[in-house]
């Protein structure tokens, strides 16, 4: 089995750089106050002001320039080495941490991202999908193992879904289905809902009717309406003109 090879640890050294190389440690030296950026004015409102009526920089008492020494100065070089250091080892493990879970679970990052592309908006499927992948976008980049098995189990399930297609039927028809999911739209003419109907094989979007206002996902409905197939996807449709809609049963899934 492949393995990872162990990433050699990053030492602070190695991103250290002598800031006054040739002084000694008891010598002074003087830096550019940060705080005014070496003009002595302090830029926020302030009250207090110097002879001349500008703003006083309490940073440097207007002076422009602080100064220290310079074992300072090279101990905050080497705080910011360690720091550096710090964050290559840590890249480092995460790199590694990735390449396992791949060498682990080869191909299911791919498998999941053309999954995710496959499958239509509404689809309870896609949902989760994009979790998953979110969750492998992330800083560790993995899944625990009980997140792998959902996904192959979700991978199988769209698999399962993907087979068992059928062509939506269009034309003036009854659709009888039930409702995957609800979504509310603003459009000039006002607030409209839209629900997704699972038929048998395919799946219609539309306009909820005022009849079945109150249908919500899971519930099982009937209505008459005229669909028209999908240009990329024979087995999604969208359907217009909805009529005679009722609610046949209420589902076990309901959300808000």
């Amino acid at each position: 089995m492949d393995t990872i090879p162990t990433q050699p640890t990053a030492d602070w050294r190695e991103y250290y750089v002598d800031p006054h190389p040739g002084l000694k440690s008891t010598e002074r030296i003087q830096e550019t106050c940060g705080a005014c950026s070496g003009t002595g004015i302090y830029t926020a409102p302030t009250h207090i002001t110097d002879g001349l009526g500008r703003p006083f920089c309490f940073a440097c008492k207007g002076t422009g320039v602080h100064s220290r020494l310079v074992s300072s100065a090279r101990a905050t070089a080497r705080a910011h080495a360690k720091a550096r250091a710090e964050h290559a080892n840590t890249m480092r493990a995460l790199a590694a941490r990735r390449a396992t879970f791949e060498l682990a679970h080869p191909g299911l990052r791919d498998q999941l991202t053309e999954a995710h592309l496959s499958v239509r908006d509404g689809n309870p499927l896609r949902v989760r999908i994009g979790q998953l992948l979110d969750r492998l976008e992330e800083y560790a980049g993995t899944l625990e193992e009980e997140e792998v098995t959902e996904a192959l189990e979700l991978l199988d399930q769209l698999g399962k879904e993907t087979a068992a297609s059928r062509p939506v039927p269009t034309g003036r028809t009854i659709i009888r289905g039930e409702i995957l999911a609800t979504k509310t739209i603003d459009t000039k003419w006002g607030v409209t809902v839209k629900i997704l109907i699972q038929g048998v094989g395919w799946r219609v979007w539309g306009s909820r009717p005022s009849e079945i206002s109150t249908a919500r996902r899971g519930d099982v409905v009937e209505l008459t309406a005229t669909i028209s197939a999908s240009d990329d996807d024979p087995s999604f449709g969208f359907y217009s003109r909805p009529s005679k809609a009722h609610v046949i049963a209420a589902g076990l899934r309901r959300s808000a």
